[in-house]
């Protein structure tokens, strides 16, 4: 089931469903869920709780700048139960309008009584996603 939901979310993003990505969070994750990217990048850092991010994921989902990570693409699952790995593709275009970077992710996926308590991304090379 937790697979399922991870699963769900990629499909709303890769299609830009905001609605369905904001649904999705408000159903699926808990109250104080986190989100963490790198560091390293311009937008790294945690984002904490269920209503943020709601507005964040959605707002990415929705917008059509291009920054960030795009045409993001699921290419595989490992279903541990409470605990999902994800390994994404997607172009990720700096801040500033520099040209797109293809690039890879792992993202850690964790479940308490089948709600996301946190999401952890981990980017394959950030130096050259900044560069």
């Amino acid at each position: 089931m937790s697979a399922e939901v991870v699963r769900e979310f990629y499909r709303a993003v890769a299609a830009s469903d905001a609605d369905a990505v904001r649904t999705l969070v408000r159903d699926r994750f808990a109250e104080d869920a986190t989100l963490t990217w790198p560091e390293a990048l311009p937008y790294g850092g945690t984002v904490a709780g269920r209503d943020r991010l709601a507005k964040v994921l959605g707002g990415a989902a929705a917008s059509t700048a291009k920054v960030g990570a795009q045409d993001l693409r699921l290419l595989e699952l490992a279903d541990g139960g409470d605990r999902v790995a994800a390994e994404v593709a997607f172009d990720y275009y700096p801040p500033g309008g520099a040209d797109a970077v293809a690039s890879r992710a792992v993202e850690f996926w964790e479940f308490a009584d089948g709600l996301v308590t946190a999401v952890r991304a981990y980017y394959w090379d950030t130096a050259a996603l900044v560069r």
